[in-house]
C-alpha cells in the first residue's frame, strides 16, 4: 500500500497510473469503517493533482483545515483540527445517472493526525 490510514477508520490508497501533463497521480482507493453493529466498505478510482495533494500536507503541517479532494469531485477528506474531527465522502455516479453516496465524521484525535500526516508525508514524490 503506497498510503494508509488506519485510524480513526481505515483508508488506503494505492498508486495505479502517473501523469505528467497534469501533474497527478490515480489511485486505487478503499475505506473500511466498522463499528459496533454497522460495516462499510467502498472501493473506487480517483485522481488527485499533486498539488492538491502538498497543500493537504501543508495545512496538516501548519494546524489548519486540511483537504484532499479528487480532480472529478468525488472524494473528500477533510481533517479539521479546530473541530477535532475527520470528515469524508465518496461518490460515485453510474452511467444512467444515479448516484450512490458513503460519508463519514470521525474524531480526530493528535496521534492519527501524526499518523496521517506521516503517511501522505512520506509517500516518494516524483513532481
Amino acid at each position: 500500500m503506497d498510503i494508509e490510514i488506519t485510524s480513526p477508520i481505515n483508508i488506503t490508497l494505492d498508486v495505479i497510473e502517473l501523469d505528467e501533463h497534469i501533474p497527478s497521480l490515480k489511485f486505487n482507493l478503499a475505506i473500511q469503517v466498522n463499528k459496533f453493529n454497522y460495516s462499510l466498505s467502498v472501493a473506487s478510482q480517483l485522481w488527485l493533482e499533486c498539488q492538491c495533494f502538498d497543500e493537504f500536507i501543508d495545512n496538516i503541517r501548519n494546524e489548519d483545515i486540511a483537504h484532499l479532494k479528487d480532480m472529478n469531485g468525488g472524494f473528500e477528506l477533510i481533517l479539521n483540527p479546530v473541530l477535532g474531527w475527520l470528515e469524508w465522502s465518496c461518490a460515485k455516479e453510474d452511467l444512467d445517472g444515479y448516484v450512490t453516496v458513503s460519508k463519514g465524521r470521525e474524531k480526530l484525535t493528535d496521534e492519527a493526525k501524526s499518523a496521517i500526516y506521516a503517511a501522505f508525508n512520506n509517500y516518494p514524490k516524483w513532481w
